[in-house]
C-alpha cells in the first residue's frame, strides 16, 4: 500500500487516513469463551497480510487509535476521542477517513459524526467510512476482511459524495439513513438504507409475524393486556444516565421489566451511571423481574460478549428469539400474583411459537431465578 513509483509524484495516489475505534472486529475470545475489547489492533497492517491480492490504488495515511472497547460501551466521552481523531486527520486534506467501529452503536456514531463534521467534509471533498465486523478477525468465518477492503475502496472513490457512510457487507448506506436490517430470513445482522424496499419488506414481515403471535396470545390467555405493572426500556441508545427511568420506577407499581438490547444482546456495563448492569442489579434488588429482547429480532446470547456475561450475571432474563412488541404482549397478560420465579419460567414456555424453547440455557435459567428467589 505504499507508493513507491517516482512518476507518480506529479499525480498522487488518494489518500485515506485510518482511524480505529475498537468492535467486534478488533476483539479477541477470552478463555471462557467470550469476546472482550480493549485491543489495539493496526487492522490495515493485517488486511494485506489476509488479502494479499489486495492492490490498492491508494496511500494508506496516518493511522491512530480514538477508542478500543466495544461499540455498546459507547459513550459522549468516547465520541469525543473519535472527534479529536477526525479534527486531527482532516488536517492533512485525505480523500476519505475510514473509522472501524463496533456494530451495536455504529449506527449512532455515524449520525453523530455527520452532525459534527457535514459542513466540514463538504468543503473539504471528503468523507467518512464507518465499518467494522459481525466476526472478530480470528474468527474462521470473519467477514473483517472484506468489509476492511471494501470501506477503503469507497472511502477514495470520486463517486462517493462528501459525508458520512457505513460501509458493510457491500452496502454503502449514508449516515442519516443507514439502519440495522430486521432479522428476517437472514443468518446474521447487517445495515440497510431505511428508505429501500429490502427494508421496508423486512419491516412490514417481522410486524405481520408479530401480530400473528399477538393475536395468538391474546385467544391463548384469555383476557386483556395489563400494563400498568410493565415498562419497556430501551438500553440500545446511548444514554447519559438512567435517573428518569429509575424515577419512573420509584413512583408506580412496576414488577416487570423488558429491556431492549443491542442486536447482539449487549448494553453499556462500563461507565457508572449509565451501566445497565449495575441498573439491572438495583431492579433486582427491588423485586423487578428484568428480561432482555433485542433491537432487531436477533437472538439474545448473553455467552458471546464481556458486557453480555455481565448482563446475564447481574440478572437479566435472555428471551431468545421472541419478538420484542410480543414479549411486551406477553408479560402483560401475566397474572399479577405470579412470583419472579413463576414469571421466568412462563415467560420460556411456548404457548403459541412465541419463543423457542430449544434455544433456552437450561443451566442460565436456573441460576437467574437461584437469583430472584432469594
Amino acid at each position: 500500500m505504499e507508493n513507491s513509483n517516482p512518476e507518480s509524484l506529479a499525480n498522487p495516489m488518494p489518500t485515506i487516513e485510518i482511524i480505529y475505534a475498537g468492535g467486534t472486529i478488533a476483539s479477541f475470545a477470552t478463555p471462557g469463551g467470550y469476546r472482550e475489547g480493549g485491543h489495539d489492533v493496526d487492522l490495515v497492517t493485517e488486511l494485506a497480510k489476509h488479502l494479499p491480492e489486495f492492490n490498492p490504488d491508494f496511500e494508506v495515511g496516518h493511522k491512530q487509535t480514538a477508542y478500543t472497547g466495544l461499540s455498546e460501551n459507547m459513550t459522549a466521552e468516547y465520541w469525543s476521542a473519535i472527534d479529536c481523531a477526525v479534527t486531527d486527520a482532516l488536517t492533512r486534506n485525505p480523500r476519505g477517513i475510514m473509522l472501524t467501529h463496533g456494530t451495536d452503536s455504529m449506527e449512532q456514531t455515524a449520525r453523530h459524526l455527520m452532525a459534527q463534521f457535514g459542513d466540514a467534509l463538504l468543503q473539504a471533498k471528503s468523507r467518512i467510512i464507518l465499518t467494522g465486523a459481525n466476526e472478530d478477525m480470528l474468527h474462521p468465518q470473519t467477514d473483517a476482511w472484506t468489509n476492511l477492503q471494501f470501506a477503503l475502496e469507497c472511502g477514495v472513490k470520486n463517486d462517493t459524495e462528501p459525508g458520512v457512510y457505513v460501509a458493510f457487507h457491500g452496502r454503502l448506506v449514508p449516515a442519516e439513513y443507514v439502519i440495522k436490517l430486521p432479522l428476517v430470513g437472514q443468518d446474521e445482522a447487517t445495515f440497510v438504507d431505511s428508505r429501500s424496499d429490502e427494508y421496508k419488506q423486512a419491516l412490514q414481515t417481522q410486524y405481520d409475524h408479530a401480530q400473528a403471535l399477538n393475536n395468538r396470545l391474546l385467544e391463548h390467555y384469555g383476557q386483556r393486556p395489563d400494563a400498568r405493572a410493565v415498562v419497556r426500556y430501551d438500553t440500545n441508545i446511548i444514554r447519559e444516565n438512567h435517573l428518569e427511568f429509575l424515577q419512573f420506577i420509584d413512583s408506580h407499581e412496576i414488577k416487570s421489566v423488558l429491556l431492549t438490547l443491542y442486536h447482539s444482546g449487549t448494553a453499556n456495563t462500563e461507565t457508572p451511571g449509565q451501566s445497565v448492569s449495575e441498573l439491572v442489579q438495583h431492579l433486582v434488588s427491588k423485586g423487578v423481574v428484568c428480561f432482555g429482547v433485542t433491537e432487531n429480532g436477533e437472538p439474545v446470547d448473553l455467552h458471546s460478549y464481556e458486557t453480555s456475561v455481565k448482563l446475564r450475571q447481574a440478572g437479566i432474563v435472555p428471551l431468545y428469539d421472541m419478538p420484542g412488541s410480543v414479549a411486551l404482549t406477553k408479560l402483560q397478560l401475566l397474572h399479577t400474583d405470579l412470583t419472579a420465579v413463576q414469571k421466568i419460567g412462563e415467560m420460556l414456555a411456548s404457548k403459541v411459537g412465541e419463543i423457542n424453547e430449544s434455544l433456552v440455557n437450561p443451566e442460565d435459567i436456573e441460576s437467574l431465578k437461584a437469583l430472584y428467589n432469594k
